[in-house]
């Protein structure tokens, strides 16, 4: 009895033995782990402070790769104004008598007769809104260059336009800036009373003129003109595939609306007639020309335009050998 009492006796001493050295190694094993943890936990501490103690900018190579990117931009952006401006009339310096002379060329000789080979109607005495020098005047020295500009750009727009065959050209309104125009209200082409259509040459110191430090400065002209809607299509079309860079800012049609009507006309009666057979018909009358217009007549329009003209500066010129980027 006391052997087998001693046997579960020992028995349950070593399983308690056995558990005491399972939790004592798993209670060193987790301390080992700790450790471990611990030590990669302060390893990566230690780490990311050096990384946050560290000055890596600037960056001398992205520096250098910024910059050379900025300079690609700004030249292609010189590329895109010199593109934009490179078939606007220019200044052209000249005497005052020189002026005169080309302004009655281009008026008479090239403009008034080309319209009248094309069946354009123009009033009589028709001055292309230069009216302030249409009796010879000369003006002064200063105001030359921007006159001639004015001029061609007027000449180079009137030529867009009987290129497109309009009907006629009843008006032309520009912007007045020489010395003895001065004088008067000075008011922006844009602002005008009434509809807010410009009706009249205004007067406008700075017209034409580039502000410092600005990219392009603008020309604004008024046309009133009568045409077909054919020819009004193509000449929007021509304005903006025209090399001179230009954009509408106004632009008003009216049209007859009678010239829309159909016009009821007396229809002839029907006629009886035999055909090769001998068999009796009945034959249609022609249908006059009124009666077959289905979508109305192509109207004369009279139309009022006005458009600005930029002037683009001049971007500085570059050596070829030494452009950073933009279009070759």
């Amino acid at each position: 009895m006391q052997s087998r009492r001693k046997m579960i006796v020992i028995a349950v001493s070593v399983v308690l033995s056995l558990l005491f050295l399972g939790a004592v190694a798993l209670l060193v094993r987790g301390f080992i782990q700790f450790h471990q943890v611990e030590a990669a936990l302060q390893s990566s501490k230690t780490n990311l402070e050096m990384l946050y103690a560290q000055n890596p900018f600037p960056s001398a190579i992205n520096r250098k790769q910024e910059l050379e990117n900025i300079k690609e931009i700004q030249q292609e952006l010189l590329d895109l104004q010199s593109a934009m401006g490179a078939e606007q009339v220019e200044p052209v310096g000249q005497s005052p008598a020189r002026f005169m002379t080309q302004f009655f060329e281009t008026k008479d000789r090239r403009l008034l007769a080309r319209a009248v080979d094309q069946n354009i109607k123009i009033p009589r005495g028709f001055d292309f809104g230069f009216g302030r020098h249409i009796k010879g005047d000369l003006p002064a020295p200063q105001d030359v260059p921007r006159l001639t500009q004015q001029l061609k750009i007027v000449e180079t727009l009137c030529n867009l336009m009987f290129s497109c065959k309009i009907s006629g050209m009843t008006a032309i309104f520009r912007e007045e800036f020489e010395a003895d125009a001065l004088g008067g209200s000075a008011r922006p082409a844009t602002s005008a009373p009434g509809d807010g259509s410009m009706n009249r040459n205004v007067v406008d110191a700075m017209a034409g003129t580039i502000p410092p430090g600005q990219l392009y400065g603008r020309w604004h002209f008024a046309f009133q003109f009568t045409a077909r809607d054919s020819a009004v299509m193509k000449l929007l079309n021509a304005l903006a595939n025209s090399g001179v860079f230009v954009t509408i800012t106004r632009l008003e049609i009216n049209g007859d609306e009678k010239l829309f009507d159909r016009k009821e006309g007396v229809a002839e009666t029907a006629k009886l007639v035999e055909t090769a057979d001998g068999v009796p018909a009945v034959k249609e009358p022609p249908k006059s020309r009124d009666e077959r217009v289905v979508c109305g007549r192509e109207a004369i329009l009279t139309v009022k335009m006005e458009l600005d003209v930029y002037q683009f500066a001049k971007p500085p010129a570059v050596d070829p050998d030494n452009r950073p980027g933009g279009v070759k």
